[in-house]
């Protein structure tokens, strides 16, 4: 339970600065795309490390794969909520 505790206080704080510096104008497009993959990429690269079952090179590389697409999708459903309500409201 802590680990997932920890997991979820770690993916919540990664999504803010995103929502928060990509809704300014002063971040251009690749700006946010430098932003969402690192942001990604550590995230995934952590969650390979930490996990015990994932052993040869090939299974870590699909497990890190498999994590960073899940995790730009992530943010990229929550930057576009961002960017609807922000248009909805204005």
């Amino acid at each position: 339970m802590k680990k997932l505790s920890w997991l979820l206080i770690v993916v919540f704080f990664a999504l803010l600065p995103e929502t928060a510096l990509a809704g300014k104008d002063d971040l251009p497009w690749w700006g946010v795309l430098l932003l969402v993959t690192s942001i990604s990429s550590v995230i995934s690269a952590y969650l390979v490390w930490k996990n015990k079952k994932l052993e040869t090179f090939t299974e870590k590389a699909m497990g890190f794969g498999a994590w960073f697409w899940f995790i730009i999708f992530l943010e990229i459903m929550v930057y576009g909520f961002y960017i609807g309500i922000d248009k909805y409201l204005n």
